[in-house]
């Protein structure tokens, strides 16, 4: 990319913060007399050329059209600014996500280009954000207005070790990705359930598996970390390196602590196993909430069962419906824990379970939607009853909003038993700050979709209100917990006050020792912050 077009392109941007021409010369000038600054060891003469051509230049520049002009001449193949007419946006799985334009996109190929990435945004002092599968629903989870966007799509590594107990994977992957190598293998490991959701979000903000009865949550079996930390270094995060900042990415999330760049994570032998969904009519509501139920309080009799319970509205089944997701972790078709569920029967043709790998399962359950998404959490301690009403409060809520172009409201029940909440002690304890003392929990989310957003308000004051009118019925019976799970909560939500005071303290400090500068809480805008 030639300066000249440089310039041309970034004629039109909005000002972030102006550089001036003195400022911008002397951010150059330290580039090309310490290179290693930026974490490049030395620069070719082509590169000191364009960099001593940029230093010249006229006029302002704002901090992001430095850092993005400067990581074009850096790492050229990897960086593209949205203002020239070539750009081409990358998906997201939210139109609101998708509606926010950086000032440039760095597509990393490598812990190093992310580190220099950093240093220069840092030098400019230009915002950033960071996409692994971009699953996040709320504007600017993993994307951004001007700024640098790093896109961790070229960060796609699934490397099995010799032994065949962990597996490397870039957190550019989405699961199917991974289950797709993995399968051919005969191992698998714990991860995501959705095809389309990325490694990197999911694995950060803790992860739901189908393998959660026998191995606990995705971050409670990661190995180690490589993960860039807020001065630019590259280190790795295990029990016996860096063991607090390995405790805090477990359930913690990343854009407080740095930008994780791969994962080793443990792995098991796993073949085909049995699962899949069943669709009932809605007449079934109080017995599947009282199978669901019981399942959460029987699970620890049987550790490779899984079950989610949801509801949502769906014409082509004619109005509001229900969904069970029963797993089972070998080719055992209907074993015995599911015998309650295996009474209720599902609607003609709704009966989509078999002996099936688990790329098959994650695109079976794979939800690809680029319309307006929100999402929204809470947690409950077990009981049926309780689920029976709140079934009741998302059909009231939901139903007065049937006319809003594509509407499509859903939400689901997800476990977590007592041997789940076990598991996560392993290999030193996670962040979040649950305890087998409060009893099986069960979590709700919510997934609500529509078109357009003159309906915004309108929906997430409906949402607002289901969830306001759960939490105050399951606080009066004294089922209500404060628990919030990141990975489905709405960016209004205390996610890390839902830990508890003890993890959140303790995450505190962890940020504090690893990002002294403030570096992140002063750039990197998006997802759940600790500031």
């Amino acid at each position: 990319m030639t300066l000249h077009f440089l310039a041309l392109a970034f004629a039109p941007v909005a000002t972030l913060v102006t550089a001036s021409t003195n400022s911008s010369a002397s951010i150059i000038s330290q580039v090309l007399s310490n290179p290693a600054s930026v974490g490049i060891p030395s620069l070719s003469s082509a590169e000191a050329a364009q960099l001593h051509a940029l230093n010249h230049q006229r006029g302002e520049w704002n901090s992001c059209q430095l850092a993005c002009s400067m990581l074009s001449i850096l790492i050229p193949s990897d960086v593209s600014l949205s203002s020239s007419p070539t750009y081409t946006p990358i998906p997201y799985w939210s139109a609101q996500q998708a509606a926010l334009i950086p000032t440039c996109r760095a597509d990393v190929s490598s812990a190093t280009e992310i580190s220099t990435t950093l240093r220069i945004a840092k030098l400019t002092a230009c915002h950033l954000t960071v996409k692994s599968g971009g699953h996040a629903a709320f504007a600017g989870g993993s994307s951004i207005q001007d700024g640098i966007l790093i896109n961790l799509a070229k960060m796609n590594e699934v490397t099995l070790s010799k032994d065949r107990k962990t597996t490397r994977v870039g957190p550019g992957n989405v699961w199917s990705g991974v289950y797709k190598v993995l399968d051919s293998l005969g191992v698998s490991v714990v991860g995501g359930r959705e095809a389309g959701v990325g490694v990197g979000g999911l694995t950060l903000g803790g992860g739901i598996s189908y393998f959660s009865g026998r191995y606990g949550w995705a971050c409670d079996n990661v190995v180690n970390y490589e993960i860039i930390l807020a001065n630019g270094s590259i280190v790795s995060a295990s029990r016996s390196s860096h063991p607090d900042l390995y405790w805090a990415l477990r359930g913690g999330g990343g854009s407080n602590f740095g930008i994780v760049s791969a994962f080793d994570l443990m792995t098991f032998e796993q073949g085909p196993l049995w699962g899949g969904s069943r669709i009932y009519e809605m007449k079934y509501n109080a017995s599947l909430a009282d199978t669901f139920s019981n399942f959460v309080t029987n699970a620890p009799n049987d550790d490779f069962a899984h079950l989610y319970l949801a509801f949502a509205y769906a014409p082509t089944f004619g109005g509001f419906i229900a969904d069970t997701g029963p797993t089972y972790g070998k080719p055992v078709a209907n074993a015995s824990i599911f015998a309650e569920l295996d009474r209720i029967p599902p609607v003609d043709g709704g009966d989509f379970t078999g002996v099936q790998n688990m790329t098959a399962l994650s695109i079976a359950l794979n939800q690809t939607s680029f319309s307006r998404e929100t999402f929204k959490t809470v947690t409950f301690k077990n009981d049926a009853t309780l689920i029976k009403d709140v079934i009741q409060i998302f059909v009231d809520e939901a139903a007065p909003l049937l006319n809003i172009s594509g509407f499509a409201p859903a939400f689901a029940f997800q476990p977590l038993s007592l041997n789940i909440i076990e598991k996560m002690s392993m290999n030193g304890g996670n962040a979040l700050g649950l305890s087998t003392d409060e009893g099986p929990l069960t979590i709700m989310n919510l997934n609500w979709g529509w078109n357009l957003a003159s309906d915004d308000d309108t929906v997430y004051a409906a949402i607002d209100r289901f969830v306001s009118r759960s939490v105050e019925l399951a606080r009066k019976r004294g089922l209500d917990n404060n628990f919030i799970y990141m990975n489905y909560a709405s960016r209004e939500q205390d996610v890390f006050g839902g830990y508890g005071e003890k993890s959140e303290r303790r995450l505190r400090g962890v940020r504090r020792m690893y990002d002294e500068e403030n570096v992140f809480g002063e750039l990197w805008r998006g997802y759940f912050r600790l500031d």
